[in-house]
């Protein structure tokens, strides 16, 4: 309901994830466009968004200084990642082996973080 500031497919190409500065993202079906989901939960505009390589998990990032861990398949908010960054969160990815969560922020810093529990493991 407001401009998009990223977007992102799943892995299998079925789903689509926006995320709005209305504060959610957004998942829909790649092939007719239907809404599936609303992700809520950020106080401020969502900037980024992945999902997880096996597509069963959905990261945000947002100004509100969060970066936030979602089901795919039912919206329910898994992880919250938050308390380190100073500034807000504009980019945020799964590696590759979908153990670990890479977030970056204006306060210049890269973080990599423990996707199980949200620790921090190097900045």
């Amino acid at each position: 309901t407001d401009w998009l500031n990223a977007c992102a497919f799943s892995p299998d190409g079925s789903l689509v994830v926006t995320a709005s500065a209305d504060r959610t993202a957004r998942v829909w079906n790649a092939e007719n466009g239907t809404l599936l989901l609303v992700l809520e939960g950020h106080t401020s505009y969502v900037l980024g968004c992945a999902f997880s390589p096996d597509g069963k998990r959905i990261i945000t990032a947002s100004v509100d200084e969060k970066a936030r861990v979602f089901s795919a398949e039912t919206g329910e908010c898994q992880l919250i990642i938050e308390g380190e960054h100073t500034d807000m969160v504009i980019c945020c990815c799964f590696s590759h082996d979908g153990k670990y969560i890479l977030t970056s922020s204006l306060d210049k810093t890269t973080r990599l973080w423990n996707v199980t529990d949200g620790t921090l493991i190097k900045t």
